[in-house]
């Protein structure tokens, strides 16, 4: 044996003398640069980032039951191997006990099942890719396996990173009334420590959310939110909360604001504050519907962070105007500052 004790694999090894060589049984080693694409739950911009980006011979993973997607939420448009069946089928079960949780038990089953899922995905990935596209759920486990060794990877952004998360709400928390809810939850210390080393060894962070973007600089790659045209804007019309009642959506804010309002506030989502959250408000409970949107000329939507706002998408295409904060993920020209919301 050299010297050399760096790690290698056998489409990279010269040493002839082991009786898995590609040269002692008199074959050439086989090509690398490959990209294996490490997918979860499809977003409409990530389908369209790999339909453009994938490369013949990439290889592509994701969740599924019995080599097919199984579900809507995996299927990508594109010739997926669709590994993990019990993993996938186990995740699904988990998700159905827990929906009624509070948000602690639900967020911190969330994260054991993605790493379950990761566990299960990587046995399947191609040793010669030394390029990865991964889904953000899955990359602490991938580092903590060290399977991001000795490769470049992308990251799919599907929330912010639990860092920023844990700052985010500390900052609400401080900021806050009394809530029930602000800090049911919290990561693992170690945990948001390795999500933030493994992002900031990236080549490139993947989103199209303006705010969690804002957090990368040059590292980003942004993508465009897939997006209704927008029609002309509303001049009048009721004033709505998306909801769920709860702190971090800025249920507090928007309570304050609802007192003046000349007619009832539009409520969408369950009360998670307590059920006497909204006493003293006039309010107009309503679900999500096909016509939802209908008589309403605005939105509040003072939340911390939003992962995807595909709602408020849904609305600024009908011409409503949004008053949010930057965690919405919208384009700075889709929505105005909350602060200006003039109840008048």
């Amino acid at each position: 044996m050299s010297g050399d004790h760096s790690p290698q694999s056998c489409a990279s090894c010269a040493q002839a003398d082991c009786s898995m060589s590609y040269l002692r049984q008199g074959k050439s080693p086989q090509a690398t640069g490959r990209t294996a694409w490490i997918l979860d739950e499809v977003w409409p911009e990530y389908r369209a980032y790999l339909a453009v980006e994938k490369q013949v011979g990439d290889q592509i993973l994701a969740p599924g039951f019995l080599g097919r997607a199984g579900v809507r939420r995996y299927g990508w448009g594109q010739p997926v191997s669709h590994v993990g069946s019990l993993a996938t089928l186990r995740r699904h079960l988990t998700l159905h006990r827990v929906r009624g949780k509070k948000g602690r038990e639900r967020q911190a089953a969330y994260l054991a099942e993605d790493n379950r899922m990761a566990a299960a995905l990587a046995p399947h990935l191609d040793y010669r890719a030394d390029h990865l596209v991964i889904d953000q759920k899955f990359l602490p486990w991938f580092a903590r396996s060290g399977l991001l060794g000795g490769r470049s990877y992308d990251v799919l952004m599907v929330r912010y990173p639990l860092a920023e998360l844990h700052r985010l709400l500390d900052g609400l928390a401080d900021a806050q009334e009394a809530s029930a809810t602000i800090g049911d939850f919290r990561a693992d210390d170690d945990l948001a420590a390795q999500e933030t080393a493994a992002l900031a060894a990236a080549r490139q962070i993947v989103t199209p959310h303006h705010g969690v973007a804002g957090l990368f600089g040059s590292q980003v790659r942004l993508l465009d939110w897939q997006a209704p045209s927008a029609s002309p804007a509303r001049t009048s019309g009721r004033v709505a909360f998306l909801g769920p009642t709860i702190a971090r959506q800025g249920a507090h804010r928007v309570r304050a604001i609802a007192r003046q309002l000349p007619e009832p506030l539009v409520l969408f989502g369950t009360d998670l504050e307590g059920a006497d959250f909204w006493d003293g408000v006039v309010v107009e409970r309503r679900q999500m519907g096909q016509d939802w949107l209908a008589d309403i000329g605005a939105i509040l939507h003072p939340a911390a962070m939003t992962n995807q706002p595909r709602r408020l998408l849904e609305a600024w295409g009908q011409g409503i105007g949004i008053y949010a904060t930057s965690g919405c993920g919208l384009p700075p020209s889709h929505y105005r500052p909350f602060d200006s919301f003039s109840p008048a």
